[in-house]
């Protein structure tokens, strides 16, 4: 059975959704898009278009362990700007997600619909095929469980409300830890293929899906 209950706090609208399994708290507020997905201690919100959100960004990406899989390499803070903003549209092609825990930022989730392109570099066919990417900038966070949690909340998303047929991750072969991390969370490898990274360096990736 689902309980489903709602209040008003300041034209803020809370959903609290409890299926005794889980509890999703819903924060979504009427004039602005504003919106927390929490599971447990973690949540997901929106990247913001301000400073503060792409500092946070520019922090993280002057770490190898970070852009080492996600970039190639090191983002300036005018890159990251011309980058993510796109992102934060309330259309983007690319959303992104801060990724919090304790309501502390610690890194970002994001999807795409795979385009025919990648489609047929991953052999995949059908509609509604959708791709997650993500990262822990926080490195004092790692191995906690964050990152499983929040892709375990952003695939609901995707199921729920983009009716997503297939989920799909790509982490380089040689990135045992993600892999794990993804198994964890319902990711099988499906095969591993050869494509370029954002520096042109052709690179091995694990296909998993779910």
């Amino acid at each position: 059975m689902i309980h489903v209950h709602v209040a008003v706090v300041k034209n803020i609208k809370i959903v609290v959704v409890n299926n005794y399994q889980r509890m999703w708290l819903y924060c979504v507020h009427p004039f602005f898009r504003k919106e927390k997905i929490y599971m447990g201690d973690v949540n997901i919100r929106f990247l913001k278009n301000s400073d503060k959100d792409y500092k946070l960004l520019e922090k993280w990406y002057q770490k190898e362990e970070i852009y080492s899989s996600f970039e190639q390499r090191k983002l300036t803070f005018e890159e990251i700007k011309e980058k993510y903003y796109p992102r934060t549209f309330k259309n983007a092609k690319i959303p992104v997600y801060i990724i919090e825990y304790k309501n502390i930022p610690v890194g970002i989730i994001q999807y795409k619909l795979v385009q025919d392109r990648e489609k047929e570099l991953y052999k995949l066919v059908g509609d509604n095929i959708y791709e997650l990417d993500i990262f822990i900038g926080e490195l004092k966070f790692h191995n906690k469980g964050i990152g499983s949690t929040a892709i375990n909340i952003l695939s609901k998303i995707l199921y729920e409300e983009k009716n997503a047929k297939i989920l799909i991750m790509c982490p380089l072969k040689s990135n045992a830890k993600a892999i794990k991390c993804y198994q964890k969370c319902g990711f099988i490898i499906k095969k591993y293929f050869k494509d370029k990274d954002t520096i042109g360096v052709m690179q091995e990736y694990a296909l998993m899906i779910k």
